[in-house]
């Protein structure tokens, strides 16, 4: 049972459905601290280790590799630590607001709405209404180009199909952002792990294309 001196392992096990192998390994890969030994045979845990395990399962369940666990489960601010939000993500002149936007991408008022029904796009809100960021505007943009090339909406509205996909991605982009990151945290290296991915993953998208369809790139016959 609980003690002034922490948590038994089995209790612990107990309190948060984790198995005493999966602490024992949790302490291996360094995100529990190991156990005071409190007898020749018995060790036991600080209290407050049921709520960091249930933060570490938090961060398992949406698909978080240990690497990145390990380096983001003490920051308050996991996204960014990890580079991925903050005020640099901005336009240099703020964000700005829906008919800017509008103006901006070329984008209609409809489509838009479906695109944000959607969840394709994801701006943000405050007490004036929506406002989109650097990226808002970017995506928007590439949405606009798609249309102009004659990509029908009702295409463009299936890449909610691939949420799975991209969320997949950006726990890998995670990863690959907290190894940069590891001896020299900085903006800098955030963005340039961060586009050197994105040329990756689209060189590779480039090879599957030709792979699966070799005349991509020909008009029809």
């Amino acid at each position: 049972m609980a003690n002034e001196k922490g948590i038994p392992v089995g209790e612990l096990s107990r309190k948060t459905g984790v198995s005493p192998a999966t602490i024992n390994f949790y302490v291996n890969r360094g995100l529990l601290p190991h156990p005071v030994k409190t007898a020749r045979t018995r060790a036991s845990y600080p209290p407050q280790m049921v709520e960091r395990i249930a933060r570490i399962k938090d961060f398992q369940d949406r698909g978080l590799p240990l690497a990145v666990i390990a380096r983001i489960l003490d920051s308050p601010n996991p996204a960014a630590e990890l580079g991925l939000s903050g005020t640099p993500t901005r336009t240099a002149r703020g964000p700005v607001g829906l008919t800017d936007y509008l103006e901006e991408t070329g984008l209609d008022r409809d489509v838009l709405a479906r695109l944000i029904e959607a969840d394709i796009l994801r701006p943000g809100r405050d007490e004036s209404g929506l406002v989109f960021d650097r990226a808002d505007l970017a995506a928007g943009r590439a949405a606009a180009r798609l249309l102009n090339e004659d990509v029908e909406i009702e295409t463009i509205l299936r890449h909610d199909e691939f949420q799975p996909v991209s969320r997949a991605e950006a726990h890998f982009l995670a990863e690959h952002l907290a190894e940069a990151m590891r001896f020299e945290p900085s903006q800098r290296k955030a963005t340039a792990a961060r586009a050197a991915f994105a040329t990756l993953r689209d060189y590779m998208r480039l090879r599957e294309l030709e792979t699966a369809y070799p005349d991509w790139d020909q008009p029809p016959v």
